[in-house]
């Protein structure tokens, strides 16, 4: 199942630059010292733009491949987010828990292709909404398993809700509570019977963010 998200992050116009959302861990390290290289997350930015682009046949949007800036995979490859928001209401979200492609640069793509039309819980995106849209890349830490959910605190950490029907992850700062998130996972079916019957788990996030879509240079 993609992990459906949203993300209530102030709305930006410029590239925020390696923001850790909750404690430092070991695996998210390589992403923190990654993402301190504007250059670098442009590129990655720059793929979701490319996938994205290629959905909607969007051939104004700047869009290039990674450059030099750009490392393939900072550390062990992380569960990987890509969202679309206006202000702290998101448009659509994707996401996947291992590499769709060989490098971080080519899931980016493909996220990004994707992002366009398959999140069900909204209707496909439009070319015309770029504009008025923010790009969020978030980079996942291990998640770890709680016994209590209410000892998450989800505007400072994500949380993850999973049961045999599939799963759900809510970036921090989305789910106001943990009944909140509660309700949306049984909502969209993830808990059918009584809360307690899920496993919880949270886990912390590297986030870079931009436009949805960066200008064209001009024309020397």
């Amino acid at each position: 199942m993609i992990r459906l998200l949203a993300l209530s992050h102030p709305a930006l116009a410029l590239l925020v630059v390696g923001a850790l959302h909750g404690r430092p861990t070991r695996e998210l390290a390589p992403y923190v010292q990654a993402t301190r290289v504007s250059e670098a997350c442009a590129e990655w930015l720059d793929a979701a733009r490319a996938g994205l682009a290629q959905a909607l046949g969007d051939s104004a949007m700047a869009a290039s491949p990674a450059g030099p800036a750009a490392p393939d995979w900072p550390g062990t490859p992380r569960p990987l987010y890509v969202t679309l928001a206006h202000g702290s209401i998101t448009r659509a979200c994707v996401g996947s828990d291992t590499p769709l492609a060989g490098t971080l640069a080519e899931s980016l793509r493909a996220l990004g292709e994707q992002l366009a039309t398959q999140d069900l819980r909204h209707p496909p995106l439009r070319v015309e909404e770029l504009d008025s849209l923010r790009l969020v890349v978030a980079f996942a830490g291990d998640p770890q398993p709680v016994a209590e959910p209410q000892a998450i605190d989800p505007m400072h950490e994500g949380l993850k809700i999973e049961s045999e029907k599939g799963s759900v992850a809510f970036l921090p700062g989305e789910a106001r509570t943990v009944a909140w998130a509660q309700r949306e996972a049984r909502r969209i079916g993830v808990i059918s019977g009584r809360d307690s019957e899920a496993r919880y788990s949270r886990f912390n996030v590297v986030v870079i963010q931009g436009p949805a879509r960066r200008a064209a240079a001009a024309p020397r």
